[in-house]
């Protein structure tokens, strides 16, 4: 069951990565830290997978559901 909902959530990321392409956001390729967490890069700023799922669940794929993120992130003393 794990390899299938890790090949679901893969699905999941490529298809939302590729809405916020399209919608002219850019956004890097996945980069894995050395625990295992995917990383990429979100307009100018650094974000884990876990973060890039809870963009379209709460309703927030698109320009000011980004800024709003990369805005925490940053208020955070992200990357």
């Amino acid at each position: 069951m794990k390899i299938l909902g890790f090949a679901k959530r893969l699905k999941d990321i490529a298809a939302f990565v590729q809405t916020l392409r399209d919608r002219g956001i850019k956004v890097t390729d996945p980069h894995r830290r050395r625990n295992g967490t995917f990383i990429y890069s979100l307009a100018n700023c650094v974000v884990t997978e876990r973060e890039l799922l809870d963009l379209p669940h709460a309703g927030k794929l698109d320009a000011s559901g980004v800024s709003e993120l990369t805005a925490k992130i940053m208020k955070n003393g992200g990357a």
